[in-house]
């Protein structure tokens, strides 16, 4: 699955790189490990009232949630949305269909399991400063203080052949969209068809990995430091 990535771009690159405004700039903070299970906010592409670069949290909460309660317990299942599965279950079909959103990342964090051994890999592009990550969002109204917030879903599909080499327990990768295709993705009339379309896994080209420290895991460790993306070899 995808619960870690890295978004590490001043607020005035992701505006000159993709041409839009970003509202309410002072919530952004950059990330070089941003772990989902945190809920960060990041910066996210959508056509929402506006097509701009919008803050929402990491951790899709449905629009019908009742109790704060059940908010966060839901934000913690829904950080990845299946590809396979997504007009079908509840917590997803209403914003594939309606709130669509890409995630510009700068690269992202996976596992290869080698024996008793996880060892920690950053993936990223080789040749764009960024993939862009297939995504949903939606708005919840808190009913305890009427605050609105608004998160998001890092959809996934089956891994390409070197993502399924890196992530060989699970065989996933996050779904990217390709950037002649992001006009599409986030236009709100696109038919179902068409987005079924776009749901496809991208191939390898533009994708490298290497290994990196295994603080990575550590609950511990502070990771959200530029050296989480420095190569650290091992000997396996």
């Amino acid at each position: 699955m995808c619960y870690h990535t890295t978004q590490k771009a001043e607020v005035e690159e992701l505006k000159k790189a993709f041409d839009l405004p970003m509202v309410d700039e002072s919530e952004y903070n950059k990330h070089f490990h941003a772990n989902g299970f945190a809920h960060p906010k990041l910066a996210v592409i959508a056509n929402d009232g506006q097509k701009a670069l919008f803050n929402y949290n990491w951790g899709l909460i449905p629009f019908w949630v009742k109790t704060p309660e059940d908010a966060k317990k839901l934000s913690n299942q829904t950080l990845n949305a299946k590809a396979e599965t997504i007009f079908n279950l509840p917590s997803f079909r209403d914003s594939i269909v309606k709130r669509r959103c890409v995630i510009p990342v700068n690269g992202f964090f996976e596992w290869k399991h080698v024996g008793k051994e996880k060892i920690p890999h950053f993936v990223h592009p080789k040749e764009h400063p960024f993939f862009l990550l297939a995504g949903i969002y939606s708005h919840w109204k808190n009913p305890l203080n009427n605050e609105l917030i608004s998160t998001f879903s890092i959809i996934t599909a089956e891994a390409n052949p070197m993502m399924a080499e890196i992530h060989n327990t699970k065989l996933r990768m996050p779904l990217m969209i390709e950037p002649r295709n992001l006009e599409a993705w986030i236009d709100n009339s696109l038919p179902k068809q068409g987005i079924i379309e776009l749901l496809q896994p991208q191939g390898d080209e533009d994708m490298f990995a290497y290994t990196v420290s295994s603080t990575l895991s550590s609950p511990k460790v502070n990771s959200d430091v530029p050296e989480i993306l420095e190569e650290v070899p091992y000997i396996i």
